[in-house]
């Protein structure tokens, strides 16, 4: 099976090239013998991200996949992939109000027109704030002759989009499942189980610069300064524990974490505080989160991978309270009653510290697996009917 992969890869955090290895194993498993050609917005990135990432996806596939990168954004790249795939992906991520929606609608009416299969697997829906973008983002769901979300806000967001504009869904082409990052951190927890593993003395944070996009200036400086007085409690204390500020993404466009990181470190000055500025691969991230004492996470596949291979575990979320993807994921994995002690939504009015009950962090994420690999199975489910 010929496919093409599209979406926002070549800016890639941690938690993309985690979808990448979720959705190579449903792939895998759906299709058998299969063929790769990933569309990368920055194709040097991409290169780099999937040389790093090549031992893991070798690990989980049972073999070396090669994967073809191209670029995206031209046009003389994008067509040609399409006309010689059978499937063309959007590989998971948010449909949201970036310029780069527009790839996605173009390749997707393209290979409608050629023929070709197309799906949505694993997105997110929104933020979406012009009608400019609402309607792209009808247009490709009509485009899609399969589409998984990732959460049910984002079933219940895109059913409110459509209502706004008086157009109806096809269910039956629309389900819901997990984001594929999780099927990653199922396979790390397959790989590592055989390790003696014990928890080290350290804390790992993951920490984003709040998005101008969610806040005014003012309430972004607001709320930087508050993450930063979080660091600086939990050093504090804990204060023979190593803190350790654990990136997610490492490229400048969609904002290099350890910048931020680094000024946070610098503005403390506490000697037990250190920031990863090595790149991490996904495994080594996954790892670190693995054997933290507890974690805290900002960045939407943070609070994912630490709740799936730790479980001790504290959520910044900076999302809209009770609609964003982090909400989404909390409830559709059910631990909202877990979390409501471990939850804080960064855009309330007033954030005040220590924020959460520290005290409690030996308490582990009851996760139902059976659940969640029923919930996964969908992808694998749907995407067979595509090779009957």
């Amino acid at each position: 099976m010929k496919i093409v992969i599209i979406g926002w890869y070549g800016t890639e955090t941690i938690g993309d090239r985690a979808i990448l290895a979720g959705l190579l194993v449903f792939l895998k498993n759906a299709f058998g013998n299969i063929e790769i050609k990933l569309g990368s917005l920055y194709p040097f990135f991409s290169e780099r991200t999937l040389r790093e990432d090549k031992e893991f996806y070798q690990m989980i596939i049972g073999e070396n996949i090669k994967i073809e990168i191209f670029n995206s954004r031209r046009i003389k790249e994008l067509d040609p992939a399409i006309a010689e795939s059978d499937i063309v992906i959007m590989g998971g991520g948010p449909l949201m109000h970036i310029e780069p929606m527009y790839m996605i609608e173009y390749a997707f009416k393209k290979a409608k027109k050629l023929g070709k299969k197309t799906s949505l697997l694993g997105c997110g829906v929104g933020p979406l704030v012009s009608k400019k973008y609402k309607k792209c983002l009808i247009n490709i769901v009509d485009h899609s002759d399969l589409t998984i979300l990732r959460d049910s806000l984002s079933m219940q967001y895109l059913q409110d989009i459509c209502t706004e504009f008086k157009r109806e869904l096809d269910m039956k082409k629309i389900h819901l499942s997990l984001d594929p990052a999780v099927q990653a951190a199922i396979e790390f927890i397959k790989i590592s189980t055989d390790q003696q593993i014990e928890p080290d003395a350290y804390i790992a944070i993951n920490l984003r610069k709040y998005p101008p996009e969610y806040g005014n200036q003012i309430r972004s400086d607001y709320i930087n300064q508050k993450l930063e007085e979080l660091v600086k409690f939990v050093a504090k204390k804990y204060p023979c524990k190593t803190i350790r500020l654990i990136p997610m993404h490492y490229f400048h466009i969609g904002n290099d974490d350890r910048e931020f990181l680094n000024e946070v470190k610098f503005n403390i000055g506490l000697e037990n505080i250190e920031v990863q500025n090595k790149n991490l691969t996904l495994y080594e991230t996954m790892e670190i989160y693995q054997k933290a004492y507890f974690n805290i996470g900002m960045r939407f596949h943070a609070v994912v991978l630490q709740t799936l291979v730790n479980g001790h575990n504290f959520v910044l979320d900076y999302t809209e309270p009770g609609k964003g993807k982090i909400s989404g994921f909390i409830h559709d994995i059910n631990q909202f009653d877990l979390y409501a002690e471990r939850y804080i939504s960064l855009q309330n009015s007033n954030i005040k510290l220590p924020v959460f009950d520290f005290n409690k962090s030996n308490i582990k994420a009851d996760l139902d697996g059976k659940e969640i690999k029923s919930k996964l199975n969908i992808y694998v489910e749907c995407l067979s009917k595509f090779a009957e």
